[in-house]
């Protein structure tokens, strides 16, 4: 999972999250658009691209792609056949996340959480099987989401960022990205709110510093694409609810 965030990342620039709410994007990217024509933003939205600007939509692939794998993570469980065999799967995506966050890829910890929070999910008898030392990941999980989305630039701070890859989760950030975006731009007298500038650049520019320390795990290609193919199957089969 985390070479599959990494190659998508690594292609993506700060400019991307940029005006994202004008491209359909919202909270948990729960309304993105179904596809990927031109959409115009509302009137009174402020931007700082030029309306005749044509906007590169690939922070919408990348969303696509991690709602793909919460459906996916959902799907895996919901498609066993015996409780003993969801608590099973369960297990093995609660320990994946948990050393995703350890390895510092929130992209893969938050999704997975996104595809265990599921409606269905969560209501099914095998959490019940799981030893508390398993379960209880699930609030580590949802404590780390908390702190993504309380700091824009907690993953920046400490030793850590400077020493070991991050891979950021896309939503999370075109969200802080957006609430910076609020308002507009200028003041009464036309000068630019450069404080305003200079915070959303500051978040922004995260990206090319996540960019630098890429991973040195070995790829396995025959489990990629294994994987690839699973997540393919389901993102189209099922709906979080």
């Amino acid at each position: 999972m985390c070479l599959f965030y990494q190659e998508m990342f690594k292609k993506c620039h700060p400019v991307h999250f940029l005006n994202s709410r004008a491209l359909g994007v919202t909270d948990k990217s729960t309304n993105l658009p179904k596809s990927v024509g031109v959409e115009s933003p509302p009137a009174e939205a402020c931007s700082l691209f030029l309306p005749s600007c044509t906007r590169d939509k690939y922070l919408l692939q990348m969303l696509r792609f991690a709602e793909n794998v919460s459906t996916w993570v959902s799907a895996e469980i919901l498609t066993c056949h015996t409780s003993k065999l969801q608590a099973g799967v369960l297990t093995k995506f609660l320990l994946v996340a948990k050393l995703c966050y350890e390895q510092r890829d929130f992209a893969s910890a938050v999704q997975i959480l996104g595809g265990l929070e599921n409606l269905i999910v969560r209501q099914l008898p095998a959490w019940k099987s799981l030893p508390s030392k398993v379960s209880d990941i699930v609030e580590e999980l949802k404590a780390v989401e908390v702190f993504i989305k309380s700091d824009s630039l907690c993953l920046t701070k400490g030793d850590r960022f400077r020493i070991l890859p991050t891979i950021p989760s896309a939503c999370l950030l075109a969200m802080h990205v957006q609430q910076l975006e609020t308002g507009g731009f200028t003041m009464a007298s036309g000068a630019f709110k450069w404080n305003k500038l200079r915070n959303i650049a500051k978040v922004v520019s995260q990206v090319h510093a996540f960019q630098e320390i890429p991973y040195s795990f070995t790829p396995d290609p025959e489990l990629q694409f294994y994987l690839r193919q699973r997540i393919a199957h389901f993102s189209g089969s099922f709906q979080r609810c």
